[in-house]
């Protein structure tokens, strides 16, 4: 619900501009767009990348990757206002559309979908004139107030009847010049102005897996991330049954589902976690991959298939031509990510974290014993240092253990503000890269 409220707020704010670019482009599909340029000229001005025309074409192609919307869902989704597209940010998805909906039509007696905007604005129009109050009979025999409206579907009209608080509408097709109901029942279909969310007695799976969402939804638009997770997928992800985007989504829920379990509203309200998913996997080629694929046999093509979309990417690794390689796709997609979440989070100072299975994780410690310069804003030197041993009961020992704590606190702080700062200075002005990718082979 916070999210639909957020993307109706950010819709307020340019309404003017947004419903001219929506009737702008229902009347190109109505009609056909006019005055573009055919595909001919946009392949020719694509293939000149050298002309204005091509470093243009370029230029937009970029900003359509980096596109900026409404952020829904804890941030991982984003809604295109001008294109009423919801569309994923850290991976490449399809994007979803996206409806405006004032108004809502009654499917099958259980859900209510909202109606095409151009019908919605009419009808709205008609509410706020309050069209029920010139009511007359119907070639039906109904006392109501009929609205024509205008759209591509011939015939169709809504009917209004009762007072000012008891209104109720439906919406009706006029058949061969009659006044029948087509595929409807009674009046047609009840509509229905607000959206308002089932309270059924007896909900179904489907209806409280959307409750569930629902409420996770708007769980991470009020609670601040403090703590980002990369998962580093390992072998396997060229299959064609594996999705890393749906396994993450599966580890949130689970994570969500232990938080509410272990952790106090408190701990809860205050932050969260952001799991984003790794894919350096998916736009990785290499060459060794055409000639295994050359010299692969007929009888023998499914077995190799399998296999090199699993263990073959640990031998490609293993081996000094394509290690480089791979490292280098890893350290890019995760610096890549991280500044598209330092794009959307400019002020975030919290934990950055990366989650490794199978293969990713040695990857990803390769990745980090490679770096040259590694800092933490706690003070880890401490836990190194070595101490003294005793002979003494367990008791006697926490007790030692305790007074020395104690003692040492002072020392300890001093210590971790020490760190803490110049950590903090170098976060801002070198956050841009988070890893280093030279030298990890």
């Amino acid at each position: 619900m916070r999210d639909s409220l957020a993307i109706e707020a950010s819709f307020l704010q340019r309404e003017e501009e947004l419903l001219s670019n929506w009737w702008k482009e229902y009347a190109e599909c109505s009609e056909g767009p006019v005055g573009r340029p055919t595909i001919s000229k946009k392949f020719n001005s694509l293939e000149n990348a050298d002309s204005p025309e091509g470093r243009r074409a370029g230029q937009l192609h970029e900003v359509e990757e980096e596109r900026e919307g409404v952020p829904v869902k804890g941030g991982l989704y984003e809604v295109d206002l001008v294109k009423r597209h919801c569309f994923p940010v850290y991976w490449n998805g399809e994007n979803r559309r996206v409806l405006r909906g004032h108004w809502f039509a009654r499917k099958g007696g259980l859900d209510w979908l909202p109606l095409r905007e151009d019908v919605a604005e009419q009808l709205e129009i008609a509410y706020h004139s309050q069209v029920w109050h010139r009511r007359m009979f119907q070639p039906s025999g109904l006392f109501a107030a009929r609205v024509d409206l205008q759209g591509s579907t011939l015939g169709l009209h809504a009917l209004f009847t009762g007072e000012d608080d008891t209104w109720e509408a439906w919406l009706n097709i006029d058949a061969s010049g009659f006044s029948n109901i087509v595929s409807m029942s009674g009046n047609g279909i009840k509509l229905r102005r607000g959206y308002s969310a089932s309270h059924s007695a007896k909900p179904t799976q489907d209806e409280l897996r959307q409750w569930k969402e629902e409420e996770m939804d708007d769980y991470c638009s009020q609670v601040p991330v403090q703590h980002l997770v990369f998962m580093v997928h390992g072998i396997g992800q060229r299959l064609e049954k594996s999705n890393l985007v749906d396994d993450v989504g599966n580890f949130r829920h689970i994570t969500m589902s232990l938080a509410e379990q272990h952790l106090t509203s408190h701990q809860r309200g205050t932050q969260r976690v952001l799991f984003i998913p790794c894919q350096w996997r998916k736009g990785l080629k290499l060459s060794g991959e055409t000639a295994v694929e050359k010299i692969t046999v007929d009888g023998v093509r499914g077995l190799r298939v399998m296999l090199s979309a699993t263990a073959h990417d640990v031998l490609y690794y293993m081996s000094p031509i394509y290690c480089q390689d791979i490292i280098n796709s890893v350290s890019n997609q995760l610096n890549r990510l991280y500044l598209k979440f330092l794009k959307r989070n400019p002020g975030y100072d919290g934990k950055v974290s990366i989650y490794g299975h199978s293969l990713g994780s040695v990857l990803s410690y390769d990745i980090l014993c490679h770096q040259e310069n590694l800092s933490s804003p706690f003070p880890m030197d401490w836990m190194y240092k070595e101490h003294p041993k005793s002979e003494e009961s367990s008791r006697d020992m926490k007790h030692v253990l305790s007074n020395n704590l104690e003692g040492n606190n002072s020392n300890i702080v001093s210590e971790a503000k020490d760190i803490v700062d110049p950590v903090d200075e170098e976060m801002i002005t070198e956050r841009s890269t988070l890893l280093q990718e030279d030298g990890a082979c």
